[in-house]
């Protein structure tokens, strides 16, 4: 018998017994978000919360001393979809997920760590779940701030979730 790690990693990330602090695991070992040095901090119990710190480096600064812009879209990008995938293996649904459209808004410059609080609530799950029983599909917009590290707001993201059954 063979082991394959990277099968039995993709099954549990596909699987509605996933922990959050699995997921945690998995996504901090995801080596995009190592080389951009996004670190995911906290996964609420039913997956409606994820905190995320996107860490100020030599190795994702500009030659202002600024976060790359890049980096910071890594770091807005692929929550939502997770979570929504993750609510919707909780409620029965097997889905396809990805991030449909992004629009980045950059406030002030991000000379520090870059704190992203991802939130879902109880009714937008909800939605979700209506939408994807009806349609067969859901296709949602939600918004997050990247704060650094003396409570400004540096950047504003929408994120446009799709989600589609399997």
């Amino acid at each position: 018998m063979t082991i394959n790690p990277a099968k039995y990693i993709l099954k549990r990330y596909h699987s509605a017994n996933l922990k959050p602090i699995e997921l945690k695991c998995m996504l901090n070992l995801w080596l995009p978000f190592l080389f951009n040095r996004i670190h995911i901090e906290y996964v609420s119990d039913n997956f409606s919360a994820i905190d995320v710190r996107l860490k100020h480096t030599f190795w994702n600064r500009n030659p202002n001393k600024d976060i790359w812009g890049g980096s910071i879209f890594s770091a807005a990008d692929p929550f939502f979809p997770i979570m929504l995938k993750q609510n919707g293996l909780l409620h029965g649904y097997a889905t396809d997920f990805f991030t449909k459209a992004t629009e980045v808004k950059y406030i002030k410059p991000a000379r520090t760590d870059i704190i992203f609080k991802f939130r879902l609530s109880n009714e937008d799950v909800d939605i979700a779940m209506k939408a994807l029983i009806k349609n067969g599909k859901y296709d949602g917009w939600h918004e997050v701030e990247g704060i650094n590290e003396n409570g400004a707001v540096c950047i504003r993201a929408r994120i446009q979730s799709y989600l589609r059954l399997r």
